[in-house]
C-alpha cells in the first residue's frame, strides 16, 4: 500500500508545486509586457520630442554665434 501511495503523492504535489510555479511565472511575464509597452511608448514620444527640444536650445545659440559674428565681421 505505501508503495502505491507515496508516488501518486509525489505525483501531485509536483504538479501543483508546477501549476504554482507556472502562474508565478505568468504573472511576472504579464509584468514585463507591461513595462515593455510602457517603455516602447515612451521611446516614441521622446523621439517626436527631441528635435523639438533641440531646436529650442540650438536656435538662441545659432543666434548669439551670428550675433558674435557680425561685430568682429567675419
Amino acid at each position: 500500500m505505501e508503495f502505491v501511495i507515496g508516488p501518486v503523492l509525489a505525483l501531485l504535489m509536483g504538479m501543483k508545486f508546477t501549476d504554482f510555479k507556472n502562474k508565478q511565472l505568468e504573472e511576472r511575464l504579464a509584468a514585463l509586457e507591461f513595462t515593455a509597452d510602457r517603455l516602447n511608448t515612451l521611446t516614441i514620444s521622446m523621439e517626436s520630442e527631441m528635435p523639438k527640444k533641440m531646436l529650442t536650445t540650438i536656435v538662441p545659440i545659432a543666434q548669439a554665434v551670428k550675433k558674435l559674428n557680425e561685430q568682429v565681421g567675419l
